[in-house]
């Protein structure tokens, strides 16, 4: 994809952009190698100290408070309750009411690497990420920590101490809800966070990126050969979370890049995360209840609201795919302390296996159907319809509506004698239903699946476009690439990807001539894969070029 996708490298300078408000941060350092923390803030800008291993959220100061602190030789020269001069402008900032002048790197770690492997803290990463902070995961930048951690940074920010706290309590409850071991120990007020390329001083190994769907060989591989160093600047780390197509959609991208380019990023709306106390999307319904009802003519309709609700993307990681056949029996609501408000539809289950088959199932019973935030966003049924849900880890699921005689029969292949969830599919399929490879399809049609499952050896070119994706390519061909935006360049890879690797790469390749980035359309593409692992079983992930 494009070079000016996303810039790698970084030229620090010791000079002070002249402007009203400078974005710093406060270096902390190893016992032996210097203070525990810098006496004074310094902007991102600026060359990243000798030894320094970690760094705090960005505090946006005003020309006066930063010239201030320059008055000072040593930052140490503070009268009052205050030993360092960062601290009194770090609670300056704080106190402030006025919108982002701090900016909390939204960070997110387990350190249970070894007892769990890295596949799980992936799964509950991807679901913390999409589901509960609604951004998608193929936009963060996963790693190592160098012993017993992988760290997630996230290309946002949250703004402010309150909304910091809530962001550690949504964090606790999901957490709670899920079984999850997220080392929330990390919110504290003024955190400092490793930075990339810092060498563990237990293991001798650095803190490097990783990819989603590596294995603990490939991980420790990469800790113990990579020549990762500390970037150069903190604007470099930032710059490697941020500035990214997802965040620079609706901004007009500079040909060369500049330290403006990147603070109109941390300056904008869409990079800051805002959660509302206490509410959830979906009011709670009146029917909720703490106790089963004495009259058992009420239990039907409290089971629908209050038992244990299926997730057609529990057990998500390793396993195959959900299906759920259900009889909705009322509008989406939400349940007290469920899941940060989650989508719950009131259901009867005709029958339903979970991604671990019999681990999770629901056989002839009134329970909640659980939705993720991206079905949710297409949910278009009503009471009375008869639905079909496949899910999966992608929580983008295959979802459409069948007769009553069709969901009585899917709903008993799940459920009879020799029920299987690849017996329900295959009923379904025998019945004309587009029932896909995975469960990521969303409401696909039987002439876009037709399309996009071609032999891999036909040439992926357009003449007669079917599916969307289809026509975007279409487009790009004929009027140039970058007359796509980065998400619908996004749709086209995926399309491509259906014909194999090589395949999708020289499109791109031709397609942008000049300006082809390998690193960013390996990256992409590698983001494709591990958001749809299903879809793309047939493709080949060459090596990455050493």
């Amino acid at each position: 994809m494009s070079s000016t996708d996303k810039s790698t490298t970084s030229t620090p300078t010791t000079t002070v952009p002249e402007w009203d408000e400078l974005p710093c941060v406060q270096y902390g350092f190893p016992k032996d190698k210097g203070p525990a923390r810098a006496p004074k803030l310094q902007t991102i800008f600026e060359p990243t100290p000798e030894n320094a291993t970690t760094a705090s959220p960005v505090y946006i100061l005003t020309r006066d408070q930063y010239d201030r602190q320059q008055r000072l030789d040593s930052g140490y020269e503070v009268k009052g309750e205050y030993k360092l001069i960062a601290t009194e402008l770090q609670n300056e900032c704080e106190a402030d009411n006025r919108d982002n002048r701090v900016l909390y790197p939204v960070h997110i770690e387990s350190d249970v690497y070894h007892e769990e492997g890295p596949a799980i803290l992936i799964e509950w990463f991807h679901e913390f990420v999409e589901d509960y902070l609604g951004v998608p995961f193929h936009t963060c930048t996963l790693y190592f920590s160098g012993r017993r951690s992988i760290h997630v940074h996230v290309p946002r920010f949250i703004s402010g101490e309150d909304q910091y706290g809530r962001f550690k309590e949504l964090a606790k409850t999901f957490c709670t809800e899920s079984g999850a071991k997220l080392d929330c120990g990390i919110y504290q007020k003024k955190p400092l966070f490793r930075l990339p390329g810092v060498e563990h001083s237990k293991t001798g190994l650095r803190k490097v990126e990783i990819e989603s769907d590596w294995e603990h060989t490939r991980i420790i591989r990469e800790a113990t050969t990579s020549a990762t160093s500390v970037p150069e600047t903190y604007e470099a780390v930032l710059r490697q979370v941020f500035l990214q197509p997802p965040l620079m959609e609706d901004t007009a991208q500079p040909t060369t890049y500049t330290p403006l380019a990147l603070f109109r990023v941390l300056d904008s709306d869409k990079t800051v995360l805002v959660f509302e106390p206490d509410k959830p999307d979906i009011e709670t319904p009146l029917v909720e209840q703490d106790e089963y009802p004495d009259d058992p003519a009420d239990s039907v309709n409290w089971l629908q609201y209050n038992a244990k609700e299926f997730s057609p993307y529990a057990l998500a990681g390793g396993n195959g795919r959900s299906v759920a056949v259900v009889k909705i029996k009322g509008g989406a609501f939400a349940r007290r302390n469920v899941r940060n408000g989650t989508a719950l539809v009131p259901a009867y289950f005709y029958g339903a296996q979970g991604c671990a088959g019999e681990e999770f199932t629901k056989t002839k019973e009134h329970a909640p159907l659980q939705l993720s935030a991206r079905d949710f966003k297409k949910w278009n049924h009503r009471e009375g319809d008869n639905v079909v849900i496949i899910g999966g880890q992608s929580r983008n699921s295959r979802i459409f509506s069948v007769e009553s005689w069709q969901a009585t029969d899917a709903g008993y292949a799940l459920t009879g004698d020799d029920a299987s969830r690849r017996a329900a599919l295959n009923y379904l399929k025998s019945e004309g239903y587009d029932v896909g490879e995975s469960g990521n399809g969303g409401n696909a049609t039987m002439r876009e699946t037709t399309e996009t499952q071609q032999n891999e050896n036909r040439n992926p070119s357009v003449q007669d476009p079917v599916t969307s994706a289809g026509k975007l390519q279409q487009q790009a061909e004929q009027d140039g690439i970058n007359t796509l935006s980065h998400n619908e360049r996004w749709q086209v890879a995926c399309r491509l990807l259906n014909w194999g690797w090589e395949p999708a790469w020289e499109w791109f390749k031709e397609q942008f001539g000049d300006h082809f980035d390998p690193s960013i359309t390996r990256q992409q593409f590698r983001s494709i894969i591990a958001s749809f692992p299903d879809d793309y079983v047939h493709v080949d992930v060459p090596a990455k070029p050493k």
